[in-house]
């Protein structure tokens, strides 16, 4: 509690034990500061969901990452730390609705809006997009993947990805938009060349093809895959 000098001092003996990755004793001063008080800290409860997620005990972290949402529904750490668990669990409708709101705090309080936040919240909506694409879920990855380039407009690896599941859809023309746009953004970015070049080849635009597979191969000469697509393109 604060102003109770022996929480206190508790308190930052843990801490310190987190900081220097002493976790078995970190967890035993964070579990006795929550006898001492029941409701305990926010970050008392985070530093555990840490502390358990570092361990595996997934289901565990997960419940601390709560109960310190439950005490301060703003804290955003905690938000992003209990989606990625949610995500390893595979518990993705938990995840989108934790990440969701996590979103709405960030975007309704524009001071917390720096950039490493941003970057981390751009990160999160990339895996929960990367997830909906491995399962097909096409337009749901499409809506995450959009929703990380509008908080970092210059994340290549994204743009391409918004690119690449444009072409799963079908959407083929939309999907060169998207290469030729992360080309821009990224000009060393030899995905954005490789994935341009297997949209033109699928409309049977193979000299287009081959001149981005060409590119690529000048920014990496040892890419293994833009050989494979090279000699791909020079067949009959």
């Amino acid at each position: 509690m604060i102003g109770d000098p022996e929480f206190e001092k508790v308190y930052r003996a843990a801490q310190e034990c987190f900081e220097e990755n002493r976790l078995d004793e970190a967890e035993r001063l964070f579990l006795k500061l929550l006898e001492r008080n029941a409701r305990g800290y926010a970050d008392v409860f985070n530093r555990l969901g840490l502390i358990y997620s570092q361990k595996g005990l997934l289901e565990r972290a997960a419940q601390f990452f709560e109960k310190a949402l439950a005490l301060n529904p703003k804290y955003t750490d905690a938000a992003l730390s209990l989606v990625v668990t949610y995500n390893e669990l595979q518990k993705f409708a938990d995840a989108e609705r934790v990440f969701t709101q996590a979103a709405k705090v960030v975007r309704s309080e524009p001071t917390s809006l720096d950039p490493f936040i941003q970057g981390k919240l751009a990160n999160e909506h990339g895996k929960l997009g990367d997830a909906y694409y491995n399962l097909g879920l096409y337009d749901q990855a499409l809506d995450e993947f959009r929703k990380a380039v509008k908080l970092r407009p210059n994340f290549v690896d994204i743009l391409t990805k918004i690119g690449m599941t444009l072409r799963e859809k079908g959407e083929l023309d939309q999907a060169i938009e998207a290469f030729i746009k992360a080309k821009a953004t990224g000009s060393q970015y030899v995905p954005a060349y490789i994935h341009l070049g297997i949209a033109y080849y699928t409309q049977n635009r193979r000299d287009l093809a081959l001149q981005e597979w060409k590119a690529a191969q000048k920014i990496d000469p040892a890419n293994r895959a833009v050989q494979v697509y090279l000699n791909l393109a020079k067949k009959p």
